[in-house]
């Protein structure tokens, strides 16, 4: 059985389902199954893991996706231990290209130290690193249904953006078969593109022209607090992480398509897929 943390994340609702369908028993975690939209062939058990029985959580599982809400080393570690003592063989935990790179922004290393704890904890383990998420563009979805415009910090670097699907593809091979033990994979999109390169893209998507304005950082962070009420540590913790990663978003591996055998899912392909998203509020 595998047990997937996240599961109701970018990552995890695309991994649930596609470990069904590769045939596995899955036990998904989640703090109201009632309300959560997993699918329904998966065993959806309550919990938190930050007061839960952590071994009778895992009991029963042979493999584990390690991603928890905060990036908490602390709480990650806690479950590698928990994962050793129920008999768990295999721990895949989700990470960050930063770590490749050496970043030392805080999200970054809360990471390294889980990818850490980890490797010690017992069972075999394999690490994923993803680059910056094609998601993280649904940040744009305001301003372009309500000004059919996109605001970008003038420091924004090209990023080799990966689609989550991507991700949990490679997430359900390392999971469902053997070989992956000990490796860590870094993993990104097949392309670097700019800023207003996407913009273009998801304008052609969409069926209408966007603006793309660049602001300076602070103005970013204070369109961030205002818009989506996100905590000025939070926010300033995102920037420190851009920053560190900036120099690194343009590189590209060759990790998913060697793992999957066919090229990474374009930016092109994940606008298409939701355009529907960026139309106008009514």
């Amino acid at each position: 059985m595998i047990f997937v943390l996240g599961a109701t994340g970018k990552v995890g609702r695309h991994l649930v389902p596609a470990l069904l369908d590769a045939g596995a028993h899955v036990r998904a975690l989640t703090r109201d199954p009632a309300k959560a939209r997993i699918d329904p062939r998966a065993e959806a058990v309550r919990g938190d893991l930050g007061t839960s029985d952590l071994p009778a959580l895992l009991a029963g599982a042979d493999r584990v996706f390690v991603l928890t809400q905060g990036h908490s080393a602390d709480r990650e570690a806690a479950v590698a231990h928990a994962a050793a003592q129920a008999g768990v063989t295999h721990l895949v935990k989700l990470s960050t290209t930063g770590v490749h790179f050496g970043q030392q922004d805080p999200i970054t290393l809360a990471h390294a130290e889980a990818e850490q704890a980890i490797r010690e904890a017992g069972p075999a383990w394999t690490i994923l690193r993803p680059g910056a998420f094609m998601d993280n563009r649904f940040a744009w979805l305001g301003s372009i249904q309500a000004e059919n415009a996109v605001y970008v910090p003038d420091t924004d670097p090209p990023s080799a953006l990966v689609h989550v699907r991507d991700i949990a593809e490679v997430a359900t091979l390392v999971l469902t078969t053997s070989g992956h033990e000990g490796a860590t994979y870094e993993l990104t999109g097949g392309e670097a593109l700019t800023a207003e390169q996407q913009v273009a893209i998801l304008a052609e998507a969409i069926g209408r022209p966007l603006k793309y304005v660049e602001e300076t950082e602070s103005a970013a962070k204070d369109r961030l607090v205002r818009t989506y009420g996100w905590p000025a540590k939070a926010v300033d913790g995102l920037f420190a992480l851009k920053r560190e990663s900036a120099p690194h978003e343009h590189v590209v591996f060759d990790t998913v398509e060697r793992l999957l055998g066919r090229p990474p899912l374009t930016f092109a392909a994940w606008a298409r897929e939701n355009a529907s998203a960026y139309h106008h509020l009514e």
